[in-house]
C-alpha cells in the first residue's frame, strides 16, 4: 500500500514533504506518494490578518485529511492555529531546523547597516514590530508569495531587504543567501518556526508508524512555544514570539509580545528543570513545557517581570 502524503504545492511544502516520506520509507518500509493540494492562504484574495477559517495555510489540507483524500499531512507547525482540531492529531514532530529568521539584502548588508528609509518586505506582524524596535527609519512593506517570489523582489530592487525563516531558506538550498541571521536580542522567532508537524486522523494505527519520526526534544520545545500563542489568545495578527531550548536537564523559554491585549512591548524569559531525557517519564517534560509557555504568557500579558 503506497501512503498518500497531503501537502501545499509550493516548492518548499514539497520539499519538506518529500523529506518526511523518504524518511517514514527509509524507517518502515513504507512507501509515499505526495498529494499536492491548493491551500486557502496560497490565494492572495484572502486575507492573512483575517482568514475566513483559521490556519489559511493549513485549513484545506486538514479537510483533505477528513475526508480520506490523503492519509496524512506535513505542515509547518507554526503555520497551525493553536487549538487542536478534534478529530486529528500530531502523530509526530521531527528533529527541527534552525529557529531562527534571517534577513536577505540587495546589497548584502545586515540590518544595522541598511541604508535610512531602506524598504523591508515582510507581512509577519512579529518580524514588522521587531524591525521597527530596531530600525524605526526604515519602512515595511507587506509581501505575499512563495520563497522564490519574495527573493526575486530582492534581486529586482522591487525591495531592498526582506525576512524569512532561516528553516525554509536551508531546507531549499538557499540558506547561503541570508545576509544575517537574527539573534535572539533583536527577533525572537515565531512559536514552532522551524518545526514540521504530521498530522493524521485521531485513531488511525498509522500513527504508530509516524512516531518513529518523533523528535522527543523538539516536540517538548514547540508545546512550550505554542502554549504561548494559546496563554496570550493569539490571532493570525498578533506579534507574538517564543523560543525555547531545552539544553542540561533545563528547559528556557524567551518571549515577546507586542500591541496586543493593551500590551504595547513586554519580553519575559522563565525556565524549568525537566532533567537529562533518559532520566523522566516521557509525558512530564510535556506537561511541564506546557505549564512554562502558559506561566510566561501570563506574565507577558501582565508585564510581570
Amino acid at each position: 500500500m503506497t501512503l498518500r502524503l497531503g501537502t501545499r504545492a509550493s516548492l518548499l511544502a514539497r520539499t519538506q514533504s518529500g523529506l518526511v516520506a523518504d524518511a517514514l520509507t527509509a524507517a518502515t518500509g513504507l512507501p509515499c506518494e505526495l498529494v499536492p493540494i491548493r491551500s486557502e492562504g496560497d490565494d492572495p484574495r484572502v486575507s492573512l490578518d483575517a482568514p475566513p477559517r483559521p490556519g489559511a495555510f493549513v485549513a484545506t489540507l486538514r479537510d483533505a485529511l477528513f475526508a480520506g483524500e490523503v492519509d496524512f499531512v506535513v505542515h509547518s507547525y507554526k503555520d497551525l492555529p493553536s487549538a487542536p482540531l478534534p478529530g486529528l492529531v500530531i502523530a509526530a514532530v521531527p528533529a527541527r531546523e534552525d529557529a531562527r529568521d534571517v534577513l536577505v539584502s540587495r546589497t548584502g548588508a545586515p540590518l544595522p547597516e541598511l541604508a535610512p528609509g531602506a524598504v523591508v518586505g515582510t507581512s509577519s506582524p512579529r518580524r514588522s514590530a521587531a524591525i521597527r524596535r530596531a530600525r524605526p527609519d526604515l519602512v515595511i512593506t507587506p509581501i505575499r508569495g512563495n520563497i522564490d517570489t519574495r527573493l526575486r523582489l530582492v534581486a529586482t530592487g522591487d525591495l531592498d531587504a526582506i525576512v524569512l525563516a532561516a528553516a525554509g531558506l536551508s531546507r531549499v538550498g538557499r540558506l547561503s543567501e541570508a545576509s544575517e541571521i537574527f539573534d535572539l536580542a533583536v527577533l525572537v522567532p515565531a512559536p514552532s518556526q522551524g518545526a514540521l508537524a504530521i498530522e493524521c486522523r485521531a485513531g488511525d494505527p498509522l500513527a504508530t508508524a509516524l512516531a518513529v519520526l518523533e523528535d522527543h526534544r523538539s516536540r517538548v520545545e514547540v508545546t512550550a512555544e505554542r502554549a504561548v500563542l494559546e496563554g496570550v489568545a493569539a490571532t493570525c495578527a498578533t506579534a507574538v514570539g517564543a523560543r525555547a531550548t531545552w539544553s542540561d536537564g533545563c528547559l528556557d523559554l524567551t518571549a515577546d509580545l507586542a500591541d496586543h491585549a493593551g500590551v504595547t512591548y513586554a519580553r519575559i524569559t522563565e525556565s524549568v528543570t525537566l532533567g537529562p531525557a533518559a532520566d523522566v517519564h516521557p509525558a512530564v517534560p510535556i506537561i511541564a513545557a506546557a505549564n512554562l509557555g502558559h506561566s510566561v504568557a501570563a506574565r507577558l500579558l501582565t508585564g510581570t517581570p
